[in-house]
């Protein structure tokens, strides 16, 4: 790779999103500069994706930017993204003008082996190991051709990464599990449009050209959703949106975000709240939503997938936890 496109890519980044950024590479690079941040593990892809780069290397028929998306579709397709993760992100109070949530390094950024073989029994992954492991199958597939690279992108915070992806022609940036929208995890299974891929510069429009293509048919909402009305009762309409959505069989936390959208769309205003996963291998959250609506209090609960009326006090602290980074817990699983 001629490391000038990491460079333009970077000034590239600070211009079109704002905000401070870092780019994440495999050690053994000779970048110092207080941007360039190295992985702490060997990129390694899991087998299936490894298989699937195999094939796709063999395939003369798709361009190299279709096996991009090719990628990008399996992952969307194939894994949810794990939410336990947020449950332990601590919140930073030391500046009362500047409060801060902070991500721990042990939860999929810093692994070890017992951690990877975790992982093999479930498809629940964070936003580090997509970036990892999506930037390594798209670097297998370039083969050593240095036309362009990809590389982890993340904010300075360690609250997010996705894949950066630079060259001569081009420079993206594939985000599969935005978690301040609905993502393309979510999206994609339920048939609906990519909109996680940001194009900062696509010199021919080749790259537009295939995302494009793949959306040209797609809708931006579930259509069933346009022969239903909330002009009379919000709540029935949050109904007849789960019951829609239930067949689509989505994670919970796909649930919950899509049901966020649609409620927040409303203005009213959110509280997260988390679920324990009781009698499972490990110690396991899902996130949850409460809401006032009309004097009353709802609980959209994200693993039974319904809405009901509760009374908040006396909700079951033994499984629902509120604010659980106030506090201090112990890890379990992978």
């Amino acid at each position: 790779m001629n490391d000038k496109y990491i460079y333009q890519f970077y000034d590239e980044v600070c211009k079109s999103l704002g905000g401070d950024y870092k780019i994440i590479l495999e050690p053994g690079r000779n970048f110092t500069e207080e941007w360039i941040e190295y992985d702490t593990v060997k990129w390694e892809l899991e087998d299936q994706l490894e298989n699937l780069v195999n094939d796709l290397s063999k395939d003369n028929t798709l361009s190299f930017e279709e096996k991009i998306l090719e990628l990008y579709k399996y992952i969307a397709l194939n894994y949810i993204y794990d939410d336990n993760v947020l449950y332990f992100f601590k919140r930073d109070v030391s500046d009362i003008d500047n409060i801060k949530y902070i991500a721990v390094d042990w939860y999929g950024r810093i692994i070890d082996d017992k951690w990877k073989e975790n992982r093999k029994n479930h498809n629940r992954r964070v936003c580090y190991e997509f970036a990892r492991f999506y930037a390594k199958a798209i670097n297998d597939l370039l083969n050593g051709n240095d036309k362009c690279e990809a590389f982890m992108l993340g904010d300075k915070e360690n609250l997010h990464y996705v894949v950066g992806l630079t060259g001569e022609e081009y420079s993206v940036i594939l985000d599969v599990d935005d978690f301040n929208k609905i993502k393309d995890l979510t999206r994609l299974k339920l048939g609906l449009t990519i909109n996680g891929i940001t194009i900062l510069r696509d010199n021919s429009g080749k790259f537009k050209k295939v995302v494009d293509k793949y959306n040209e048919d797609k809708p931006e909402d579930l259509p069933e959703l346009k022969n239903i009305s909330k002009d009379n009762d919000i709540i029935e309409y949050f109904n007849k949106v789960i019951t829609i959505l239930k067949p689509h069989n989505i994670d919970s936390q796909g649930f919950m975000e899509y049901m966020r959208a649609k409620i927040e769309k409303e203005e009213i205003e959110i509280e997260k709240i988390w679920k324990e996963i009781k009698n499972g291998p490990e110690k396991r959250y899902v996130r949850c939503l409460l809401f006032d609506y009309e004097g009353k209090t709802y609980l959209l609960d994200s693993v039974d997938q319904k809405l009901q009326v509760i009374d908040k006090e006396k909700l079951d602290t033994n499984v629902f936890v509120i604010n659980p980074e106030e506090n201090q817990y112990p890890y379990f699983g992978g």
